[in-house]
């Protein structure tokens, strides 16, 4: 091979590997939020001041999704508001399964007592195609209301 068509695939696939967009961009998604209570009030836990305390909500993919998205984790406020931004870009579109866990002293508690964990919850949620680059609303969810299918 000559040095000057050697010199051509060299550059040829630094063009190739450069690429155009300069690095791994993540695709845009949907932003979700949402609203958790029990008996039409807020979880109430200890503590939350020093953060002993907190309400946990994560989106557990499923599906085809489950192989190629992570879990999306999520504190609701005071009111039991909460919000997924995703990596700051958003929720990819799909099938979750949403599960409350309720923090009552650390990570290790749960006032719930697995009902509501990611084995356990009967919530499920589809985030629409429709909603990427927007906000899905998933108003408020009332644990008390949650069944297990």
């Amino acid at each position: 091979m000559s040095d000057w068509l050697r010199a051509c695939l060299v550059a040829a696939v630094g063009l190739a590997m450069a690429g155009c967009g300069g690095g791994y961009q993540p695709k845009e998604g949907v932003i979700v939020k949402g609203t958790v209570l029990k008996g039409a009030q807020p979880l109430q836990v200890p503590r939350r001041d020093i953060g002993l305390g907190s309400v946990e909500v994560q989106l557990v993919p499923t599906g085809p999704l489950a192989a190629s998205v992570g879990l999306e984790t999520a504190l609701a406020d005071e009111q039991g508001a909460f919000e997924f931004r995703g990596a700051g870009r958003g929720v990819m579109p799909g099938k979750y399964k949403l599960a409350v866990y309720q923090h009552d002293n650390g990570l290790a508690s749960d006032g719930l007592k697995g009902a509501f964990s990611d084995a356990n919850t009967p919530i499920e949620v589809e985030i629409p195609e429709d909603k990427v680059g927007d906000t899905q609303d998933l108003g408020v969810l009332e644990l008390n209301d949650q069944v297990k299918r």
